[in-house]
């Protein structure tokens, strides 16, 4: 189980609920698990610059980044915005709420889904990270469904 400081894997799930665990370690508990990432995708309600900055510092170990934001965040704040745009493949805007990080690399997959928002808040959040390729593979088509109903950021 998931101490305080940090995710464990438990029969393929890594759970947490925790005010320690934030999104960015989630992030890197994944990527350090695969190593180098040859596709993520990210979906969040907002996104911080301490999270764009550690992609920029991870953008070697991932091939391709794919990022979702909320329309009103994004319009909120389009500094952030263009600043995420830039550091990742490509970004797409809709009516989101949804906080997941998706991975794949050296044969592995990976999904979190949790409640974290992609920023640094020290709330009890809560999330699972998964490794089963039956569930992930339910939640690729709906990233293909959530493009859909998505418009990509040309900036």
């Amino acid at each position: 189980m998931a101490s305080s400081t940090k995710l464990n894997w438990v029969n393929g799930i890594a759970p947490f609920l925790s005010n320690q665990i934030q999104f960015q370690d989630v992030f890197d508990f994944m990527l350090d698990d695969c190593k180098r990432a040859d596709k993520m995708v990210i979906s969040s309600f907002a996104i911080s610059e301490a999270l764009v900055r550690r992609i920029i510092r991870n953008r070697h170990r991932i091939d391709h980044l794919t990022l979702y934001l909320d329309f009103t965040i994004a319009s909120r704040n389009p500094r952030m915005t263009m600043f995420a745009a830039k550091n990742v493949d490509e970004l797409y805007l809709t009516n989101n709420h949804s906080k997941t990080i998706y991975t794949s690399g050296n044969g592995k997959e990976y999904l979190a889904v949790i409640s974290n928002n992609a920023t640094n808040n020290h709330r009890y959040e809560c999330g699972l990270v998964i490794r089963s390729r039956e569930v992930i593979s339910y939640f690729r088509e709906q990233y293909n469904q959530m493009k859909n109903d998505s418009v990509k950021w040309n900036g």
